[in-house]
């Protein structure tokens, strides 16, 4: 409840009746960050063309950023993974290895990041049902009090 008191606070609930702010409220969204399905990574890999570039350098003696390609690939290949978490500094240096290797583009690499971005309504993500006017009102004789 207090997250919605927090919320109700805000300038632009001031003059909302309970109705029209519980709508605003249950609109409302933010972005968080959630760790990526392994499918999703793979397929991203494989549309965007560095998984390819990965295998040839991961199988050609010799290459500057072989090791950097057996590592990805065992990584995103482990059977014991179902997530990756893009936040992780691990995931980030590999990634950032793919761009110095030249596997992928820093634009590349910005979305795959970017797959760790999920959009949830804000009630979701702070605890909350949807917002009704009943629960505006209460919200707002707190408030009050």
């Amino acid at each position: 409840m207090q997250a919605l008191i927090d919320e109700l606070s805000k300038p632009e609930y001031l003059n909302l009746s309970d109705q029209a702010a519980a709508d605003r409220i249950n609109a409302k969204t933010v972005t968080i960050r959630k760790p990526v399905d392994l499918w999703m990574v793979e397929e991203h890999a494989s549309r965007k063309g560095y998984r390819a570039k990965l295998e040839r350098a991961s199988k050609t003696e010799g290459h500057p950023c072989q090791e950097v390609a057996l590592n990805i690939l065992a990584y995103i290949n482990s059977a014991r993974l179902n997530t990756v978490d893009m936040d992780l500094a691990d995931t980030q240096l590999m990634i950032g290895a793919m761009v110095q290797c030249q596997f992928a583009t820093q634009a590349m690499a910005n979305e795959l990041l970017d797959l760790a971005n999920q959009t949830i309504k804000w009630t979701e993500s702070v605890g909350l049902p949807e917002v009704g006017v009943g629960l505006v009102g209460n919200a707002r004789k707190k408030m009050g009090s």
